[in-house]
């Protein structure tokens, strides 16, 4: 046998056996990413009182998921923030009403060697991650309904400095008017259900003293969170799955800035001033990730009203753009060669309802000329039909030069 031959042989010989032994291990799945949650940016502040009201929570995050322990139990989740509170709603298909259920926030921080600060860092240290627990009815603890507890080689329950406010109210009435949370997202009927509202602080914003039992973390920052509803008799549901010592479960919280939108032209790039027939885009960030939202091009208005209806689209302009995954609105084209000179505005109307809500709808206004967003200026037909003659004219006199450069000479 060559030399050849016998490495050949060896080789092919070393690969059934790297085979043969890589096969009596176990394979190892990586571990899941944990989901993601996203709160929304606005200045629409939730009244806290147990009650979903459409036009409260319609401009927030909205995540539709299972709190799972014995069975699985349908459940929405409202995420939003104004930079100085989280506000986190909750509805929960849960048709019976039981003495003492309890709804929970656990909150996995970083470790400062204090009372936790920052970005979460997926490890359960003592007296640096956060507990708000709601109660109904109040417990005979203090008369307490609620709970600004901390990790302590557990979670435990504190009753003292409570820095957040929170609600939870079973609701059987299945009132179908346009405040109402069922009607709103288009159900003429649902079963029993519990409606949960939590306000959260963010760090430095709840009036007191810093303690253990403060979220030490700021919009800058992705934070750990689990759900969890307790239910009688003693029954424990979870999102995500997982129990409470499952750190790497949590979901991952994370906070989007406000929204903006500003006309641009096709690569993204801020711009005010359009010629006729010149195309109209706009881009757009700290939406909802995966969402489609009306807009409006609409005629300069001088000063926006909050509560008043907005004004008819300008003839053949887009009705709605898209985000995409990081909540940004890549350029999108929202009128093809305007054929009109004036001052126009760009609304977003974030919660759909035809009306300017200061706080939720986004605006591009008082760029230009004073009020407006973005301007067709009369002048700009002739400067464009002054280049387009002047582009004319280099071509042809181009052309003809060549023509005389090439022709021989008698």
């Amino acid at each position: 046998m060559g030399e050849a031959n016998m490495k050949k042989t060896l080789t092919i010989l070393f690969l059934f056996a790297f085979l043969a032994v890589s096969a009596t291990f176990p394979r190892v799945s990586p571990a899941p990413l944990p989901p993601e949650l996203r709160a929304n940016y606005s200045d629409n502040v939730p009244t806290v009182d147990g009650y979903l009201g459409a036009t409260e929570w319609k401009d927030a995050s909205r995540y539709e998921i299972n709190l799972t322990g014995a069975t699985d139990i349908e459940t929405w989740v409202y995420i939003k923030h104004n930079d100085t509170h989280i506000h986190i709603g909750l509805l929960v298909r849960e048709i019976n009403d039981h003495t003492f259920d309890e709804f929970v926030l656990i909150f996995d921080e970083g470790d400062d060697g204090a009372n936790g600060s920052g970005s979460r860092d997926y490890v359960l240290t003592s007296n640096q991650e956060d507990l708000k627990a709601c109660f109904t009815p109040p417990q005979t603890v203090n008369n307490y309904n609620l709970s600004d507890g901390y990790y302590d080689g557990g979670f435990v329950a504190a009753y003292t400095e409570i820095n957040f406010d929170a609600r939870c109210v079973h609701e059987t009435d299945h009132a179908t008017i346009p405040s109402e949370i069922e009607y709103i997202e288009g159900f003429a009927f649902i079963d029993d259900h519990w409606e949960v509202e939590f306000s959260v602080p963010f760090v430095g914003h709840d009036g007191g003293s810093q303690d253990v039992s403060d979220l030490n973390c700021t919009t800058s920052d992705t934070v750990g969170l689990k759900l969890q509803y307790f239910r009688q008799p003693a029954s424990n549901y979870y999102y995500p799955a997982g129990s409470l010592a499952e750190i790497a479960t949590y979901a991952n919280l994370m906070f989007l800035p406000p929204s903006t939108i500003e006309s641009c032209d096709n690569g993204g790039v801020q711009k005010d001033t359009f010629a006729l027939l010149e195309t109209v885009y706009v881009s757009g960030a700290g939406f909802i990730p995966f969402r489609t939202y009306d807009i409006y091009v609409v005629d300069d208005v001088a000063t926006w009203v909050n509560g008043s209806s907005i004004p008819a689209r300008v003839p053949d302009t887009a009705i709605n753009v898209t985000s995409g995954l990081t909540g940004n609105i890549p350029p999108t084209e929202v009128w093809n060669d305007p054929p009109s000179f004036g001052l126009y505005d760009v609304i977003v109307d974030v919660n759909g309802n035809g009306k300017y809500d200061e706080g939720i709808d986004v605006l591009d206004t008082d760029d230009i000329q004073v009020t407006a967003g973005f301007i067709v200026p009369e002048f700009a037909l002739p400067l464009a039909l002054l280049g387009f003659m002047m582009t004319t004219f280099l071509a042809c006199w181009t052309a003809k030069t060549k023509i005389k450069s090439y022709r021989k000479p008698v």
